[in-house]
């Protein structure tokens, strides 16, 4: 199986051809568990919103540094998630 990016720009991240793909956080504090139990429900890839040094982009797993609140959990066939 394929491994998931660890990072993405966010246009990079718009143009991947998700099959599956559920965002938190943008309406309300996301809320960790609940993006936990998605992503094991659909065997998808959390993906943490950030403030990296060339912008925001998406970096893969739960991250607790620097994020910005956004939190996105996507699936690809043939890629294997890796959330720990």
């Amino acid at each position: 199986m394929v491994q998931y990016p660890d990072e993405l720009t966010l246009d990079e991240f718009d143009d991947m051809p998700w099959i599956k793909n559920k965002q938190f956080g943008l309406d309300r504090q996301a809320n960790i568990e609940e993006i936990k139990k998605y992503a094991e429900k659909i065997s998808g890839q959390i993906y943490t919103q950030v403030d990296g040094d060339g912008g925001r982009m998406y970096s893969k797993g739960l991250r607790f540094v620097n994020r910005t609140g956004i939190y996105e959990v996507v699936k690809l066939d043939g890629y294997e998630a890796d959330n720990s």
